[in-house]
């Protein structure tokens, strides 16, 4: 069902690199997606991605990996963050991708969407500065079931919530629908604990995405000549 939009927007996201200072026993990680929206190397991802990583790190463009491998790897720029709401806009150099489709429709409960992203990957730098190790892209077809505007590590989440969860390294990365239109970005989860008179109580764990609409508000306020 989502093998063609898969395919399109394979081409467009990317996993975002860490390398912490030397002294740490991690030698590199991922913190979660971006994914490019113009053809001069924009990309758009969530603040909290750029900021997760331990003090000191610095943070890396890898290319379309696992695909192709940019080298050597290329630092963030940033462009403009808003930490309140979760958004960071940021641009790179050189071996960027095509960019995404954002999509000028607004969802409604019961929309097919797709999460996409690069959860749990295990990695490693090499001595030729290259990465080592298991990364792969991860698809997770879903639906949206409700609007919500919900406050998260002092982070004020506006957009709508879907059925599956966002696993660690998809913050970031684009939810698209069946044509490869962006409808909105994963960052977080969303747990609640649903009372049973005389039961055990029903945790219930759901995906927030930001809405595609609020993304376009963000990039247009700091470059508007990107929409």
């Amino acid at each position: 069902m989502y093998a063609d939009a898969v395919e399109r927007i394979t081409e467009s996201i990317f996993p975002i690199f860490f390398a912490p200072p030397e002294d740490t026993l991690i030698s590199m990680g991922v913190t979660g997606t971006g994914f490019f929206v113009d053809d001069n190397g924009l990309f758009v991802t969530a603040d909290h991605v750029m900021t997760s990583a331990p003090g000191g790190s610095t943070m890396y463009y890898y290319g379309k990996v696992p695909d192709d491998v940019c080298q050597p790897a290329v630092e963030f720029e940033r462009v403009a963050s808003d930490p309140a709401r979760d958004l960071f806009l940021g641009r790179i150099t050189r071996g960027y991708l095509p960019p995404v489709e954002l999509s000028g429709e607004a969802v409604r409960p019961g929309d097919s969407v797709c999460l996409s992203g690069y959860p749990m990957a295990v990695l490693a730098s090499s001595p030729d500065g290259g990465v080592v190790g298991n990364i792969r892209r991860y698809w997770q077809p879903t639906f949206v079931i409700d609007a919500t505007q919900a406050l998260i590590n002092n982070r004020t989440y506006d957009g709508y919530i879907v059925q599956h969860t966002c696993l660690r390294g998809m913050s970031g990365g684009p939810v698209f629908d069946m044509q490869a239109r962006v409808r909105g970005m994963a960052v977080a989860t969303l747990t609640r604990t649903i009372p049973e008179p005389g039961g055990t109580p029903t945790v219930v764990s759901n995906g927030i995405v930001i809405d595609v609409e609020h993304i376009r508000r963000f990039i247009a306020a700091h470059l508007p000549s990107a929409t």
